[in-house]
């Protein structure tokens, strides 16, 4: 009888959750294109009638960052933010459906293997100015039957790059320590919750399939590149990125997923620099494609109301 009480509870707290949260109460239970087309809704619902500028990320932002739960960034299964979240960085950004079509004969398993019903994120790390780089970022949820989704952020370096093209260089799960000031305070905020704050985890990509079947000897890499199609082309000038996301059509080829080999199994991640980038990718196999299945579009829902969460190594 106890035990009987103790789940009806525990449900109650879950329905009380996601109502919470503006998701229905049996939204986990619905199928991944379902929650695709849920999510989708909302993004359409609050689509900005004109793009809202960039924030800045200054003294007062950092120290909004060390009083936030971020337990709660890698410990909530949800896809909608929870009640008062702030989102700190990427707060500006555009989102488009996309389906994943996995390559032959690659090892990894799980969503590893494609998926029809998947959001992607695109938006810059912070507003740029003079001294802070144009720093490009996408995040990506991969939407299931039955069960979680599966989530995952990449950049290109915490430092950013020189120009505005966001497809010149490839992003990654995992990206170098960054050098200055203010990147090694906010290495130390994440710190709290991960010894490698630079490094989302993938294993539970790999767990289970985009259809809620779990896998019983699942495999993920530790490593991914997002390989941007080189037919993207956008100006290197000063310009709001949103306005080429736009400009992205349905069916586009976005980017190829590749993978780095064992090769690399045992490199210490503390001495990760800019110059290793080119020799992962050449030790890597490209494992899948993501195509868009929509256009892109910025909104209210898509900036602040989607939820992406990290798998962190816990700390030691």
């Amino acid at each position: 009888m106890k035990l009987y009480s103790a789940i009806i509870f525990s449900f109650l707290l879950t329905v009380k959750g996601l109502a919470h949260q503006g998701l229905p109460a049996n939204y986990q239970a619905l199928s991944g294109c379902q929650k695709q087309d849920f999510l989708w809704e909302n993004v359409e619902k609050t689509q900005h009638t004109s793009l809202p500028e960039f924030e800045k990320f200054g003294a007062i932002q950092l120290l909004g960052m060390t009083v936030q739960q971020l337990t709660k960034k890698k410990a909530l299964d949800s896809d909608v933010a929870p009640k008062k979240w702030k989102k700190f960085l990427h707060r500006r950004g555009s989102v488009a459906k996309v389906k994943i079509i996995a390559t032959e004969n690659h090892p990894y398993t799980g969503v590893f293997s494609g998926a029809d019903c998947a959001l992607l994120r695109l938006s810059i790390t912070y507003r740029p100015t003079k001294e802070r780089n144009f720093a490009p970022g996408l995040a990506l949820k991969v939407l299931r039957d039955g069960a979680p989704s599966a989530n995952v952020s990449a950049l290109y370096l915490l430092e950013g790059q020189e120009n505005y093209n966001f497809f010149e260089n490839p992003l990654s799960n995992i990206v170098p320590i960054g050098r200055g000031i203010g990147l090694k305070l906010v290495h130390g905020i994440f710190k709290r919750v991960t010894d490698y704050p630079e490094e989302l985890g993938l294993n539970h990509f790999s767990n289970i399939n985009s259809t809620g079947k779990k896998v019983t000897s699942a495999k993920a890499p530790k490593h991914i590149f997002f390989v941007p199609n080189p037919t993207l082309k956008v100006s290197r000038g000063k310009h709001d990125v949103r306005e080429d996301f736009q400009k992205i059509p349905e069916g586009t080829l976005l980017y190829s997923v590749y993978a780095v080999t064992d090769k690399h199994s045992k490199f210490n991640y503390y001495d990760y620099e800019k110059e290793n980038i080119s020799s992962f990718l050449k030790d890597s196999i490209k494992i899948a494609d993501i195509y868009s299945t929509s256009s892109f579009i910025s909104s209210e829902f898509g900036d602040t109301g989607i939820f992406f969460r990290h798998e962190v190594r816990p700390k030691k």
